[in-house]
């Protein structure tokens, strides 16, 4: 009688370790198959009329670079957070303090203030 309850037991361990196993090893393999970053290609320069919206995500776990994803009409292209126009835009984020609803201000283009030239007569 002994032999059966432990019998029993041994089987239903083995069972558990079973489930136990395909459960984890599920697991595993969706967190291998996402995308780690979302710019795979980058680009240097963007004419600044022509973007409409951006959006700035700081280095993650999963993607270990800055990545600037801009909106430009009708499509989305990766900018080069080392390049020029990147760091312009990574410091005016950091300047308004990752406020996400005064991010178009980092888009308007701004006017240098020249003298004005004197009229000849």
């Amino acid at each position: 009688m002994a032999f059966r309850t432990l019998q029993s037991n041994v089987c239903l361990l083995l069972l558990i370790s079973i489930c136990l196993h395909f459960i984890t090893d599920n697991r595993t393999a969706a967190m291998s198959h996402r995308e780690k970053c979302e710019c795979v290609e980058e680009t240097g320069s963007v004419q600044w009329r022509k973007i409409t919206d951006y959006t700035i995500r700081q280095k993650e776990p999963l993607c270990n670079k800055v990545q600037i994803i801009l909106q430009l009409s009708g499509k989305q292209a990766c900018l080069n957070p080392d390049s020029k126009q990147g760091k312009k835009m990574q410091k005016c984020w950091k300047r308004i303090k990752f406020n996400t609803q005064r991010r178009k201000v980092c888009l308007q283009l701004k006017k240098k203030n020249r003298p004005k030239k004197p009229k000849r007569l």
